[in-house]
């Protein structure tokens, strides 16, 4: 009989990780880093050309839900700061990608910031709410497809994992940078 008292342990490290000097990496293949590349210039592309698109809302969280007045005042003063700092984020999300080498705590922060705008942005896409997740509707509308031709259900199955792709990234992250606190 073998030996079953001698184990192993093998720890693979996530896309995202932390460095013994500090730095972070991240790892993912090249149509991954395509793919994050493409969706950060759209989503820096619509807040630079649109003000009112209704799935941008949550990167703009109101202030004072039961005030129009004071929000609108709140929205007038930090609009702008909000969107300059997600425009600078997504910047150097573009940069991170593209060079594939170790980054700074500064670097990985406004990654998962980018991260999680696309996030907000492909969950009101979905009008995905908390409660929401996980439910039965996503298998309900893959039986409701038809046809050859991609369908809504089958997009929005398409951007449902898409959606939780940013999530596993999005956590990883997270879990690097607290690796070291």
């Amino acid at each position: 009989m073998g030996n079953f008292g001698t184990r192993v342990v093998v720890k693979k490290n996530g896309p995202v990780f932390r460095l013994k000097n500090g730095n972070y990496k991240i790892e993912l293949a090249d149509d991954h880093r395509q793919l994050i590349t493409q969706l950060v210039e759209q989503l820096r592309d619509s807040l630079a050309t649109t003000t009112d698109d209704a799935n941008l809302r949550r990167l703009f969280p109101t202030a004072y839900n039961n005030d129009a007045k004071k929000d609108a005042e709140y929205q007038r003063l930090m609009r702008d700061e909000l969107l300059e700092s997600r425009l600078a984020a997504i910047d150097v999300t573009i940069k991170v990608i593209a060079q594939n080498d170790e980054i700074s705590a500064e670097e990985i922060d406004a990654f998962a910031r980018s991260i999680n705008s696309l996030r907000l942005v492909l969950g009101t896409t979905l009008d995905i709410a908390e409660s929401d997740y996980g439910s039965q509707n996503d298998t309900q509308q893959s039986e409701n497809s038809d046809g050859d031709e991609t369908s809504g259900a089958d997009e929005y199955l398409i951007q449902k994992e898409l959606y939780e792709y940013l999530g596993w990234l999005l956590e990883w992250t997270v879990g690097a940078q607290s690796s070291g606190l």
